[in-house]
């Protein structure tokens, strides 16, 4: 099922908010992880109508880069995996596929068994009907893993909208800039609507 989020924009303040240099940005939440810390999607050329669309699937590689102001690239293969899977980075450094059947609502898990080189795990959405798409797109870099350190990561369907000063796609952050909105995508909900004003952020649908 496809999850899509329209982001309505006041006219006038497309003209303030572009004025300023700020771009729109969307990120993803995961489980136990109270801010997004990547910027999933960034948008400078935003009018007044913007929609984003996205599928709950997923890939993960290993990656170094974690420090707020880095770009997250992937120093390993990017694999998919699903919800209750789990994957390795072998004592070579090779990511294996993912093993175990997929089980909805359950965390996934990556181990490092390489001990030349600590990875932390960037995680992408994919869409399964073209899977190349978004790769360049991570959502979540977890904490950096050493030697058969493991860990377990829980996408949820919430995101968080904000305007900010102009960062690329996939930036690490170490917080929003501006005024939030979080969109959470309960049972059964695939579409919403989110207004921005003079008065700030308001979910309209």
């Amino acid at each position: 099922m496809s999850l899509t989020l329209t982001v309505k924009i006041d006219d006038d303040q497309i003209h303030f908010m572009k004025g300023r240099g700020y771009d729109l940005f969307i990120a993803k939440l995961v489980q136990g992880q109270a801010k997004a810390n990547v910027i999933w999607k960034s948008k400078s050329a935003y009018i007044s109508t913007n929609t984003f669309q996205w599928q709950p699937f997923f890939a993960i590689a290993g990656s170094e880069n974690v420090k707020p102001g880095a770009l997250v690239s992937a120093l390993t293969k990017v694999k998919s995996i699903g919800y209750g899977q789990s994957i390795e980075i072998d004592k070579d450094g090779v990511i294996t596929d993912a093993s175990n059947p997929v089980n909805p609502g359950q965390p996934f898990r990556i181990t490092n068994r390489d001990s030349d080189i600590d990875l932390a795990a960037a995680i992408y959405a994919v869409d399964p009907a073209d899977p190349e798409a978004e790769l360049s797109n991570p959502f979540f870099i977890s904490k950096v893993l050493g030697k058969d350190l493991t860990v377990d990561i829980l996408p949820l369907e919430t995101v968080v909208l904000w305007f900010g000063a102009h960062q690329e796609t996939s930036t690490v952050i170490a917080d929003y800039s501006g005024a939030i909105l979080t969109v959470v995508y309960g049972k059964g909900e695939s579409a919403h609507t989110a207004q921005w004003t003079k008065d700030g952020w308001k979910l309209v649908k």
